[in-house]
């Protein structure tokens, strides 16, 4: 999916003006895609938060304003992404319903609270919410269900292996809990386990295991393994760089700038 170009939003304007929320690995991402051709294109970042200063060698990587607090930014912004981490999700979404500023949220693992924060902003700010922000990994999301549901009276296992770098902080992934709750919406819930060294016992036939794997570099891997009778299937996605999700989050952006108040997916973006 190429990145659309952008049109006149909502505010009568041409092309998208961004505010990053969060400056880890996929908000460096974002603002470097930006930088790489985003001016043809119609966007600009025109700041970021970041919850600690910049150290002083980095100040000149950026050609915008980093916040510490988005409290102080008074930019002009036709979007948020939200880049950040799960506990810090819940402010900015209380900062996009203050300023009626559309949201694009890229984080996982929110909570009850969060969640609900997020339902409600959405019903007067468009909100843009995705478990995991790449093209390829929303198609294999739905394969997956297709196959669960296919092969669910013939006797196939299911098990979800996901492998990321060292640094990442949840585990299971928010897409190998994604990719579960696609697959029980197509066959019914089912025991979910992650952990098998506790039990002396055969796997239990309603049993799907999620299992996650830190190490290196890995940027990200999901499979979802059918283990049948004499067979195996198996639905992979591989991230080969942070790229892949960067250009999902800015075609989000400009989608989500250009919506009316509600509550947006991946499907949203993808059947334009």
């Amino acid at each position: 999916m190429m990145l659309k170009d952008a049109k006149i939003n909502a505010n009568g304007k041409t092309g998208t003006n961004i505010l990053v929320h969060g400056l880890g690995r996929l908000g460096r991402s974002v603002c470097a895609a930006v930088a790489d051709g985003g001016a043809q294109r119609g966007l600009s970042v025109v700041a970021a938060i970041k919850n600690t200063p910049l150290a002083s060698n980095e100040v000149a990587k950026f050609d915008f304003p980093v916040y510490t607090n988005v409290a102080d930014c008074s930019c002009n912004a036709d979007v948020i992404v939200d880049c950040s981490v799960a506990s810090a999700t819940g402010g900015i979404v209380a900062h996009a319903l203050q300023t009626r500023t559309p949201l694009v949220i890229c984080t996982t693992g929110h909570s009850d609270e969060v969640d609900s924060a997020i339902k409600a902003a959405a019903e007067l700010i468009p909100v843009f919410v995705s478990a995991n922000m790449s093209l390829g990994v929303n198609i294999a999301v739905k394969l997956a269900a297709i196959a669960a549901k296919a092969l669910n009276n013939y006797d196939f296992d299911i098990e979800i292996l996901e492998r990321h770098h060292n640094q990442k902080l949840d585990a299971p992934s928010g897409t190998a809990r994604w990719l579960a709750d696609s697959i029980f919406d197509a066959i019914g819930e089912k025991q979910v386990v992650y952990d098998r060294s506790e039990t002396l016992a055969k796997r239990g036939k309603e049993q799907v295991g999620i299992h996650s794997i830190r190490g290196g570099t890995i940027v990200g891997d999901h499979t979802v393994i059918f283990a049948g009778p004499d067979e195996t299937i198996e639905i992979k996605h591989s991230a080969l760089s942070r790229d892949a999700f960067a250009r999902g989050v800015l075609a989000a952006a400009v989608f989500t700038a250009r919506q009316a108040p509600g509550l947006y997916v991946m499907d949203d973006l993808i059947n334009l």
